[in-house]
């Protein structure tokens, strides 16, 4: 943590963390997994994977299309958290270039932030679309 910032700022691995857990946690937990779906959802899904005959146990069909639905709910979540760990990589960057160190070699520095922002921008796109599959 940098002297010149107050001791309550997260930056960095504190600041991911409290996305992972508070922020995406929060919002993961108030997801109601039945919302959008009634009971006659479930009971078509089932009898459309079953034909005429009656079920003893849901359709591995049915429970997949019923679970899918449920989990494209969490996407646009998923997605601001990938946005908001990006941004907090982006500047973790940024600030690494204030240390004493990396101010005795400023061509080094400036390699250093542009070869990492690049490499941060190239990944955002694959990570996107794994949270979108």
């Amino acid at each position: 943590m940098h002297s010149n910032q107050a001791c309550n700022d997260r930056c960095g691995g504190a600041r991911i963390c409290y996305i992972f857990h508070e922020t995406f946690g929060r919002t993961l937990e108030s997801v109601n997994p039945f919302g959008g779906l009634n009971p006659l959802d479930i009971l078509t899904a089932i009898r459309n994977a079953t034909g005429p005959r009656p079920a003893l146990f849901v359709p591995e069909v049915s429970f997949e299309l019923l679970v899918k639905r449920q989990v494209r709910r969490l996407e646009e979540p998923s997605l601001r958290c990938v946005e908001l760990v990006h941004e907090e990589m982006q500047r973790i960057i940024q600030h690494c270039g204030t240390q004493q160190e990396m101010l005795r070699f400023p061509k080094l520095h400036e390699k250093i932030v542009d070869l990492v922002t690049n490499l941060l921008r190239k990944r955002l796109q694959p990570t996107n679309s794994m949270v979108q599959n």
